[in-house]
């Protein structure tokens, strides 16, 4: 009889062990396994952001940089086409004022030759023939001071002519150091030009084709201060570093 009120006893406590033991393995798998667990649905989330906002912060300041070179490139663009404005203009005022000074040597050119053929038509005196040999040596200095009016006038409309061609010149990124060629250009008057051709040149074909491609952009060419100083065939050296 006492064997069998001990047994209830006896089942209780296996009982009871057992689920001590499955209690104690319980605690043993969840410390071993959710770290890992964890680790991979907490931690590989907050990393893959972090990576993912260096990336973004990257592509950001390089696209910030590239839209700062842009702005300063159309800036520099805007002032070079400002200065050349300037230029142009200033060229244009000092060509007027030498066309001014030009028209009135010529005036005074021909009041003298007008005189001298006066003199000439006159009965030869001492006074009169002293006065014809004044009068010459002043024609000869005029007309010397003419000549040299015309060849500044015609330097400057030819500067004007490269100007533009070199304002519509792209430079590709074979052009060499110190580039120089020399140029033939054909043009009609009001100043459209028909041909273009490079000679000599120190630049490659890419940097030839890119000289003609300037000259047909900028016809028509700019018209000459003075009618007589217009020229079909125009010849000149392309040197944009030296001019």
């Amino acid at each position: 009889m006492s064997q069998r009120r001990l047994l209830p006893w006896g089942y209780s406590l296996l009982l009871h062990a057992g689920i001590v033991v499955l209690l104690l393995l319980s605690v043993h798998w969840g410390a071993t396994e959710l770290p890992s667990m964890g680790g991979k649905s907490e931690t590989e989330p907050v990393k893959a952001t972090v990576v993912d906002q260096k990336l973004i912060d990257q592509q950001m300041a390089m696209l910030k940089s590239e839209q700062d070179k842009k702005r300063q490139e159309k800036q520099q663009l805007e002032q070079n086409l400002t200065d050349l404005k300037q230029q142009q203009s200033a060229a244009q005022q000092q060509i007027n004022q030498q066309m001014a000074d030009m028209k009135a040597r010529s005036d005074r050119l021909a009041k003298l030759k007008a005189e001298d053929d006066a003199l000439a038509a006159k009965q030869k005196t001492r006074d009169s023939a002293a006065r014809r040999a004044q009068l010459q040596a002043e024609i000869a200095n005029e007309e010397k001071a003419h000549d040299a009016g015309m060849a500044s006038l015609r330097a400057k409309y030819m500067a004007l002519i490269k100007q533009k061609i070199e304002n519509n010149w792209v430079p590709p990124p074979s052009t060499p150091d110190g580039l120089k060629c020399k140029v033939e250009v054909r043009q009609v008057v009001g100043g459209t030009v028909t041909s273009a051709n490079v000679q000599t040149c120190n630049g490659d074909e890419a940097v030839r084709q890119s000289i003609v491609t300037a000259v047909l952009k900028a016809s028509p060419l700019p018209a000459p201060p003075d009618p007589t100083l217009f020229d079909p065939d125009l010849t000149f050296d392309f040197a944009p570093d030296g001019h």
